[in-house]
């Protein structure tokens, strides 16, 4: 494991993790033979990203693209997870329905539809799929700069956020508010073919639709601009009103509760605190 870099044994470790959990709850899982051999196949890429590396006469376009691999492996393992987490326990969304209760009296997303207007649903929905490029524009910016310390410090600690995040899918399962509460919605989020656009790709490409607690988009947003302004100062000034808008989408469109907002900034806190000690111990050894 020394031999590994750090963002590679962080990988290889939550994929292990993943064939334990699917070993021991197989009898659950329709399709844990079919889990497992995707998940072999990820070490076996992983590994073999890892040996190509090393080799001689490594192509161009294989040496670009081995810095950014931790990306690939994000998107596939949570891709994985809609078809394990659905089977491990049932879902908690009663009670993160009552925690949001027990905190401000009403449901949210509910209070929220007096805001509903079309122009605003739109923006608010370019506001929540730009989570999905704020990580990329950091990697990339700190990557053409040449940073390259910052870069892995920072492709590490985006990595542990995903990966930390996804544990608390497994413990939390939750659909959200958008199927939970429907029969509560009196006003609906009707707006141009942007807003439409955006769902329906968002549900085509989301293999996992237990992923509200925490919220991921809460969470990596604003790891992506604590790290944007402790190491690139000017991107985090164009990012800060982005995230805020995404983070306001999140409730705005009921993708999540607001307990799960809190939860994941508690998630991003914990990740930036524990990430870089980590990454700087791995890499002493």
């Amino acid at each position: 494991m020394r031999r590994i870099a750090p963002t590679e044994g962080l990988t290889a470790i939550f994929l292990i993790g993943l064939i334990l959990l699917t070993l021991i709850f197989k009898g659950q899982i329709p399709l844990w033979h079919s889990l497992i051999l995707r998940y072999v196949i990820l070490m076996g890429v992983l590994f073999g990203l890892k040996l190509s590396r090393g080799a001689h006469g490594m192509g161009r376009v294989s040496a670009s693209f081995y810095p950014f691999s931790p990306i690939l492996f994000v998107i596939l393992i949570y891709e994985s997870l809609g078809d394990l987490i659905q089977y491990l326990r049932p879902d908690i969304d009663r009670w993160l329905i009552q925690i949001d209760l027990f905190i401000f009296g009403v449901h949210p997303t509910v209070w929220m539809e007096r805001w509903i207007v079309p122009w605003f649903t739109d923006l608010m929905s370019l506001a929540y799929i730009s989570y999905y490029f704020l990580p990329v524009i950091l990697i990339v910016t700190l990557y053409l700069k040449g940073r390259m310390e910052t870069f892995h410090l920072s492709v590490f600690t985006l990595a542990f956020g995903y990966y930390l995040s996804f544990i608390g899918y497994i413990l939390s399962p939750a659909i959200g508010p958008r199927y939970t509460l429907t029969s509560f919605q009196s006003v609906p989020l009707e707006a141009s073919v942007i807003t439409d656009f955006v769902r329906d790709v968002l549900n085509a490409l989301e293999h996992n639709k237990r992923d509200c607690m925490p919220s991921g988009h809460t969470q990596i947003a604003l790891m992506v601009l604590w790290l944007a302004r402790r190491y690139e100062r000017s991107l985090f000034y164009i990012l800060l009103p982005i995230v805020s808008a995404l983070i306001l989408s999140t409730v705005y469109l009921r993708y999540h509760y607001v307990i799960d907002l809190f939860v994941g900034a508690g998630f991003a806190a914990g990740c930036l605190i524990i990430a870089p000690r980590l990454y700087r111990w791995w890499e002493k050894k």
